[in-house]
Parts: C-alpha cells; structure tokens; sequence
C-alpha cells in the first residue's frame, strides 16, 4: 500500500517553478462628478496617497497607494477590502470623504499575477 501511494505522489504532479516576481494591483478612482480640477487622495489600512500640496512618491512597498500620473491608484501587492476617499478642489478644501468596498477578481495563474477592481465611481 505505501508503494502504490509514493507512486501516485511521484506521477502526474508536476510543480510549478516561479520566478521572484511581483506585480502591481491598481485601482481606478472616477471622480469626473465633481469637475475637472478636483484633487483625490486613496487611503487602506497600509496608509494614504499624497494628500493636497504633499509630494507624491513614486512607489510603495508596504501597499500604502501611490497615484499614477493616469489617476489610478497602485497598491503594490495588496487587495485591500476597503478604501476611504477623500476628493479636494484646487484650494484643498475638502470636498467629500466616503468608504468604498473593493472587489478583487483575484488572477488564476499558477504562479499569481496582479489582481483587478472594477473602477469607483464617486457621485456628488
């Protein structure tokens, strides 16, 4: 019985070798309800975008976002559940703070790859 379940452990299970690989999640954040020249700013548990007049960093590996110069927002590798936005006008008035769940679809590759969201789409 032991010789017949070593076999079966040995045939027909290939594993798969992965590289030392990362990716990047990004989220969409469509704030066009509130104008042209509004400012937002993405916060996760990990931390907060840059917010009005702070400058912004370029990458992030504890998962705090970072906005891409598209307006998306990269969160290294994370998939945070739950983000809070804050939208700004040119003065740096706050404008609106609201919570948004997140709904990853999670990439199905044996090795992983990078996760998407649908865009939030913030109303007034």
């Amino acid at each position: 019985m032991l010789v017949i379940a070593l076999l079966g452990a040995s045939t027909g299970c290939a594993q798969t070798a992965c590289p030392a690989i990362g990716w990047i999640n990004t989220v969409e954040v469509d704030a066009s309800a509130f104008g042209a020249d509004v400012f937002v700013q993405f916060c996760v548990d990990a931390g907060c975008s840059a917010g009005p007049g702070e400058e912004s960093t370029t990458s992030s590996v504890m998962g705090a976002p970072v906005q891409n110069e598209d307006g998306v927002f990269s969160l290294s590798m994370t998939t945070p559940q739950e983000a809070m936005i804050r939208v700004y006008d040119a003065t740096g008035t706050r404008l609106q703070e609201s919570a948004h769940d997140i709904t990853w679809t999670h990439s199905t590759e044996p090795c992983g790859g990078p996760s998407t969201a649908a865009p939030i789409i913030l109303t007034v």
